[in-house]
């Protein structure tokens, strides 16, 4: 089977180097890689200086990362696609094992990913939070998308692909959607958290506020866009949030009870507990300020679409 790896990069120099070489290092020699390219800084330069004719590096322009993905799926040769973000490096063997399970009948397959870079106070948040969030979703029908995702292409082609033609591109929850929409059309489903891939998480501050305000703002794309959701009911859930996060912060003991939780499963365990209030909070700062900069911002979009009708 040829494995086609598609990968959205926009401005990733400082991480796609490090996930091409994983990837060339794979024991299962049978793929290609599709790079699709939006970026302004060097990281078509990285790519090209990877002399391997099964790296191809593709730039339509523009569209954001639903749409490259989406180009990526169609242009690509492979049995199985197989999805990464330009900072997700798999293990050596992580072609095989995936392998090993189309061969048996899946259709998609999800897997573990781990945060590489526990060092830092941010990523290692990121990461056991992570490990959280599976562990009181380990029902297989709560989780459809994990970093590392696959499936075979002629089931992905079955489905509308990933969301696009918005007012905006959708930056994130867009993969979750996604792989609900196979679920509805009954593709068969393998999850083998054995199978892992490292996922570096951002340990600066700019990083880890660019990251999680972005996942506040595709949550309010998700509501408009995809749940079809009016203005009035995602300002008052937007609003309602925003209220249980600032009592959580506030009051002090219902965010230090989420940080001990989430601390279990940190490698320094119970010790980061305290420390962990520090990426808490910031976490809810950027996702409800990226909730609210996006409502006024779809507003505004959609109402000179509507002015020139």
């Amino acid at each position: 089977m040829l494995i086609s790896v598609v990968i959205p990069t926009y401005n990733e120099e400082q991480d796609i180097g490090k996930t091409l070489s994983s990837l060339l290092m794979q024991d299962y020699k049978n793929f290609e890689i599709l790079v699709v390219d939006d970026s302004t800084d060097s990281t078509r330069v990285i790519v090209e200086s990877f002399q391997d004719s099964r790296i191809k590096f593709l730039h339509p322009g523009g569209g954001g990362r639903c749409e490259a993905r989406n180009y990526g799926i169609k242009i690509s040769n492979g049995e199985i696609i197989c999805i990464l973000n330009a900072d997700v490096q798999p293990r050596r063997d992580f072609f095989s094992r995936i392998i090993h399970h189309y061969q048996m009948g899946a259709d998609y397959v999800l897997v573990n990913s781990r945060v590489s870079n526990q060092n830092a106070l941010l990523a290692r948040f990121v990461g056991s939070k992570g490990d959280f969030l599976y562990n009181i979703n380990t029902h297989p029908d709560k989780i459809e998308w994990t970093e590392g995702f696959s499936a075979k292409r002629k089931v992905i082609l079955k489905t509308k692909l990933f969301p696009t033609g918005y007012v905006m591109p959708i930056c994130a929850g867009e993969d979750g959607f996604f792989g609900k929409s196979l679920k509805e059309i009954g593709a068969k489903k393998v999850i083998d958290f054995s199978i892992a891939v490292d996922h570096i998480a951002p340990a600066k501050l700019y990083e880890y506020w660019h990251i999680r305000k972005g996942r506040g703002v595709g949550s309010i794309q998700c509501k408009r866009f995809l749940e079809k959701d009016s203005f009035i009911k995602i300002i008052n859930i937007a609003l309602l949030k925003t209220i249980k996060s600032l009592f959580e912060i506030c009051l002090v003991f219902p965010m230090l009870i989420s940080c001990i939780n989430i601390s279990r499963f940190s490698s320094r365990g119970y010790r980061d507990a305290l420390i962990f209030t520090y990426p808490y909070i910031i976490e809810k700062c950027a996702f409800h300020y990226g909730e609210w900069i996006t409502i006024f911002e779809i507003k505004k979009r959609e109402a000179k679409i509507n002015a020139r009708r």
